[in-house]
């Protein structure tokens, strides 16, 4: 069902782990900031974007393994976009309850959890369609994880935009979540 789909995959599949690998890159900027901060930040902000980025990794992966059957295949995609849009929208839910001075957490809320959410459900929606063995299938799985890597290098660079100008000066904002 996916013949002629591996360089796509291949592609996708290199720009999530590349993007992850620059992820950890960015993780240098936060050394000497305050702990509990930076692990509100990391819990809501940098997990999800590698969270996400590994899944695309690992069902890009999966859709160029030789002599893939549909049905196995199209329940890991089902499941993953399950476990994604459940993980999303708690992170949604998370960043709802966090309180940061002077920042749109609506703009955080909705392009960290629930545009996610949306693309996990797509992603979901794609498996089905793997299940049923629809003939646009693949096509349906390359859009969404597209979508969800473009989503990931948008979070990413707002996440990197926001940190860097803080790297090396004294904190000034403090991460708390609400009860």
């Amino acid at each position: 069902m996916f013949e002629g789909w591996q360089d796509y995959f291949l592609l996708v599949g290199s720009a999530a782990a590349a993007l992850i690998g620059l992820l950890f890159v960015v993780v240098t900027l936060t050394a000497g900031r305050e702990r509990s901060t930076l692990e509100l930040g990391q819990r809501f902000y940098m997990s999800p974007i590698v969270a996400d980025l590994a899944a695309i990794l690992v069902l890009s992966g999966a859709a160029m393994m030789p002599h893939l059957h549909p049905t196995p295949f199209g329940w890991f995609i089902a499941a993953a976009g399950l476990v994604g849009f459940i993980a999303d929208m708690r992170i949604a839910q998370g960043i709802g309850r966090l309180s940061i001075p002077g920042e749109n957490m609506l703009f955080d809320r909705s392009w960290y959890g629930l545009v996610p959410a949306l693309v996990s459900l797509l992603i979901g929606g794609a498996g089905v369609s793997v299940l049923l063995r629809i003939g646009w299938a693949p096509f349906a799985l390359a859009v969404a994880l597209m979508v969800l890597l473009l989503v990931c290098v948008h979070n990413a660079w707002d996440l990197v935009t926001y940190i860097a100008p803080q790297a090396g000066q004294p904190p000034t904002q403090k991460l708390e979540e609400k009860e």
